[in-house]
């Protein structure tokens, strides 16, 4: 007949069998490192969509002396372009519907030559028009369409981002294979830290384990007072772990917030305000790191369940 034991007075003492300090700070150290990796991995999934969907769907079309009038045109016919910019942006109006052609004005220009130039505005150089063209989700665009636009108006230059995405995906996606790694990794070591305190912990207890098992505590009993002993150090030390990463996730996530500009003509890209910025961040993110204590207790529950079963199965 298995007897009545107390929470608290069945003689096992895990507070002393399994110290509440050294557990409770590697698995801290673990969780700082696992959001840290997470949050890599969900960044870099974000920029591989991006790239995807937004770089390879965008053409740069440079056009040399655009103010000047186009080879042939008659200048009695007001229909026709009356300069070469306007020449191109009437050939590619063309393009299948959805297309958004945009020519960048001149403060948009000299904002992007800016790092290279300094003040563009004040630059005796001839500066070509730059036009931006994001095809429709689907579409691609055709094949001829820089020899067509180099007829009529010589000299244009179209620069096709898709060989860059399909390069910066891949680069994404090994990041994401490296971050997956890193967790798993970062997971086993969680795994054998609490083994190796499983296993301390009952040496230390073997002999009052074996007296309350000869008087009728069960293994599910044992196992249950060290899983759940367990379990809750490592979800405190997990969630002060998350929580110290979240300064340094922060202030990453704002020095790379520039970087999520999916257009030319993005309008700034300056750092975002810290007031602003716990607005910015992903869902799906913010989803992960709340999981990860929960992730870390289950972890540590599953490892001491199994490590104590074994241990009293073979105990004689």
């Amino acid at each position: 007949m298995a007897l009545p034991f107390s929470g608290r007075k069945d003689g096992l003492s895990l507070s002393e069998a399994l110290p509440d300090r050294s557990l409770f700070i590697l698995v801290a150290m673990m969780s700082f490192l696992a959001a840290l990796t997470l949050t890599g991995a969900t960044g870099a999934r974000t920029l591989s969509t991006r790239w995807a969907g937004g770089a390879a769907q965008l053409l740069t079309i440079q056009v040399s002396e655009p103010d000047q009038p186009v080879a042939g045109a008659s200048k009695t016919d007001k229909t026709a372009p009356q300069t070469r910019a306007d020449a191109v942006l009437t050939d590619l109006a063309a393009l299948p519907a959805g297309t958004q052609v945009h020519r960048l004005t001149q403060e948009e220009l000299a904002r992007l030559l800016t790092p290279w130039l300094g003040d563009a505005g004040k630059t005796a150089l001839p500066l070509p028009a730059v036009i931006e063209v994001r095809l429709a989700e689907g579409h691609e665009a055709p094949l001829d369409l820089e020899q067509a636009l180099e007829a009529h108006v010589s000299g244009t230059v179209v620069e096709h981002n898709a060989e860059w995405s399909s390069r910066l995906r891949a680069l994404a996606e090994s990041l994401l294979a490296c971050a997956a790694l890193a967790l798993a990794t970062v997971g086993g070591i969680a795994t054998m830290i609490t083994a190796l305190a499983t296993r301390a912990g009952l040496s230390t207890r073997r002999d009052i384990i074996e007296i309350l098992h000869g008087l009728g505590a069960t293994d599910s009993y044992i196992a249950g007072r060290f899983a759940w002993r367990t379990g809750g150090l490592a979800l405190g030390g997990a969630l002060l772990g998350t929580l110290l990463a979240m300064a340094p996730l922060l202030l990453l996530f704002r020095m790379a917030a520039p970087f999520a500009a999916s257009t030319l003509q993005a309008t700034s890209t300056a750092m975002p305000d810290w007031r602003t910025l716990p607005d910015l961040l992903p869902g799906d993110m913010l989803a992960g790191l709340a999981a990860l204590p929960f992730v870390a207790a289950f972890i540590g529950w599953a490892t001491t369940q199994f490590m104590v079963r074994v241990w009293l199965r073979r105990m004689p």
